[in-house]
């Protein structure tokens, strides 16, 4: 005999255990994709490397048709400095200034250290995503006590790389009000050195492009392996090869 048994009660009954394990199949697999995403970037204390006193945030004043109008903005990158003063040269990505057009108002470095602006000239740029570089020089006085030579030897599939921009911190918002931090991703690395641009597995955020990929000597000391160009934000970035940009540096010194 089957035991007595009312069907709606039971499946009453069921309904809140259902509920509950719903609930957490979803709260686990909402932290498995959480940490599959997890973001590696951190800020780079003070005393380790010395070099990233050679990255400096940009703002660049742009002008883009939205909705029939001719609209103004600020676009906010990165500049690294790679020669040293008085007058520095910095490179960065040439995406920043496809839409600087101002004759008025000059494409801005903020001092981080200072808290001072510098306008900055731009020099040459490689007019594509293509050929995603730019180089800047002061206009007016600028001390760098630090700069990153560009690396003599090109990337290779599974070289160690540094990824380091600056950005918003994470979950900040991102508008041009928004404060900006050097953050660097330290353990990432090429994964497809066959294509133009080169492909990592770095996360770079927006506020990084024209930010640095650092490949370091056996000696521990930086060099700049990329120019970060582009990418997805969380599994690839993309980055112009700095090498190519060493006989336009002598041309411009």
């Amino acid at each position: 005999m089957l035991p007595d048994c009312d069907p709606i009660r039971h499946h009453m009954h069921l309904a809140p255990r259902l509920l509950v394990t719903m609930a957490l199949a979803a709260a686990l697999l909402s932290a498995t994709v959480t940490a599959s995403f997890a973001d590696p970037r951190k800020p780079l204390p003070e005393h380790v490397g010395g070099w990233q006193r050679a990255l400096f945030p940009l703002s660049i004043p742009v002008t883009r048709l939205t909705e029939g109008r001719m609209r103004h903005f600020t676009e906010h990158c990165t500049a690294v400095a790679v020669t040293p003063g008085p007058n520095s040269i910095f490179v960065s990505a040439w995406h920043c200034f496809e839409d600087y057009r101002s004759t008025i108002l000059p494409i801005q470095l903020v001092n981080p250290h200072t808290v001072t602006t510098v306008p900055m000239k731009l020099l040459e740029s490689g007019g594509s995503m293509q050929e995603d570089w730019a180089l800047l020089t002061p206009i007016s006085s600028l001390t760098v006590d630090t700069w990153i030579p560009i690396s003599t030897t090109p990337h290779h599939i599974g070289q160690p790389l540094i990824a380091a921009g600056f950005t918003p911190q994470p979950n900040q918002s991102t508008d041009d009000t928004a404060d900006r931090y050097l953050l660097a991703d330290v353990t990432c690395s090429v994964i497809d050195a066959s294509t133009h641009p080169p492909a990592s597995d770095c996360v770079a955020k927006k506020g990084a492009s024209g930010g640095a990929m650092i490949a370091l000597t056996d000696s521990g000391s930086a060099r700049l392996q990329g120019i970060i160009s582009a990418g997805d934000g969380e599994t690839v970035s993309y980055f112009y090869p700095a090498p190519s940009l060493i006989r336009r540096l002598g041309r411009q010194r």
